[in-house]
């Protein structure tokens, strides 16, 4: 009697006057004296453009005493606490996105925090999403089976002092996203923020030794227009690793990251960046390499993104070095590879039929591609140069792979 009316009715007035707006509503409220747990079957937050509910919460290991006489900060009341939260679900209206997550454990004494079955995704589906927004604007849909933080400095992070964790592991996650290229582009306002300039943005001091990924699956995709098909590009078996993740260190401090997938079940493509963590301007290294493939695995997203088909070719092997400075890229590009013939695609019809398709087409492959690239008879072949600087509105990836394909086109032009 006394949790479920006077401690629910305190602690709902004391949530709303120190956040003015909000509001704070509890279910029914259950004490173990024995076992130290308190168990709160639902808990539901409103705040103006945010809703949080959780299904059922059981905490144990609180020091009940000092929280209610307040003798002690937060982080010792809860320095033996462990949580167990169920259904989560977290609204976030204006950008028509929740987050929903099956099971959450956090462990105070453990310095872990565990999230099983998370995702996040639109409220309702692809056209109702696109519809919100009168640019383009990139939908996710992201579902992570298990997330495990270790080493989690929870005391920092009550004290509000630093965020600090020994690793970050997310096994068997999959990522989606689905471009709408029936819609203009947004206005440029301001540009993105490079990861050091987004490392910089944080106050306090941030430190995660290690972030890895297992068995991912990325699934990037273009549409043209409503109702059209997709241009799909998909990365199977994903690997990532990155070390090193801070917004503190000396001048000569990187983060390190290496990558691996399966590009469209045919082809492996590896990549290593570093990125330094305080540079005066944006600098960036990374490389790469793609095993042999079959080409034409490509038509799935060239054909409706580029509207060019390749009929055939192969790549045997292909490896790429750029360094960015002061937001410039220049490097090189080498590919081994042969039989390459492409053909120009109608826009509307999207065939490689019709005059003048078939004259670009031919065009095309005699004067402007070259067929095969292998090294001749003194040893030689021609790498693609990469010489590329970033415009103010591209973010980072978008960076990166444009100055890739810099490098990509030049190989394979006469």
């Amino acid at each position: 009697m006394i949790l479920n009316g006077y401690g629910k009715a305190k602690m709902a007035r004391a949530f709303a006057k120190a956040h003015p707006g909000c509001t704070l509503r509890i279910g029914k409220l259950d004490y173990s004296v024995g076992a130290d747990r308190l168990v709160a079957q639902s808990v539901t937050l409103s705040a103006t453009n945010t809703t949080f509910k959780v299904g059922r919460i059981s905490m144990t290991g609180v020091r009940w005493a000092r929280l209610l006489w307040g003798t002690a900060a937060l982080a010792d009341v809860l320095a033996k606490a462990r949580l167990e939260a169920t259904n989560l679900d977290v609204e976030f209206p204006q950008a028509h996105y929740r987050i929903v997550c099956a099971r959450l454990r956090a462990s105070m004494p453990d310095s872990e925090l565990i999230a099983e079955r998370t995702e996040l995704r639109p409220f309702a589906g692809d056209e109702a999403f696109f519809a919100a927004y009168d640019f383009q604007t990139p939908r996710f849909h992201v579902v992570l089976p298990e997330c495990r933080v270790l080493g989690l400095a929870y005391g920092e992070l009550l004290e509000g002092k630093s965020w600090r964790a020994r690793s970050v592991h997310f096994a068997r996650p999959s990522f989606d996203v689905l471009i709408n290229r029936d819609k203009p582009p947004a206005p440029f306002v301001k540009s993105p923020l490079m990861v050091h300039e987004a490392l910089a943005s944080i106050r306090q001091p941030l430190q995660i030794d290690s972030v890895t990924i297992t068995n991912g699956h990325l699934t990037y995709c273009e549409r043209p227009a409503v109702g059209a098909e997709l241009a799909v590009l998909t990365f199977a078996a994903v690997s990532l690793s990155v070390e090193g993740i801070a917004n503190r260190g000396k001048p000569t401090a990187s983060i390190l990251l290496r990558g691996r997938g399966d590009l469209m079940d045919a082809g492996t493509l590896r990549v290593v960046m570093s990125i330094p963590i305080t540079p005066p301007s944006f600098a960036l290294h990374y490389s790469g390499s793609l095993s042999a493939m079959d080409l034409t695995r490509l038509d799935a997203f060239l054909d409706i993104a580029e509207h060019t088909r390749i009929k055939c070719g192969s790549v045997k092997e292909a490896a790429f070095e750029i360094d960015v400075i002061t937001g410039h890229a220049r490097g090189r590009v080498r590919a081994v590879y042969r039989d390459l013939e492409i053909a120009v695609l109608d826009k509307q019809t999207g065939t490689e039929k019709g005059f003048n398709n078939r004259v670009a087409s031919f065009l095309a492959n005699a004067f402007k591609i070259r067929s095969s690239n292998a090294a001749d008879a003194s040893g030689s072949m021609k790498e693609g140069e990469v010489n590329y600087t970033r415009r103010s509105e591209e973010e980072f990836l978008q960076f990166a792979w444009f100055a890739l394909r810099g490098g990509v086109v030049d190989v394979i032009s006469k």
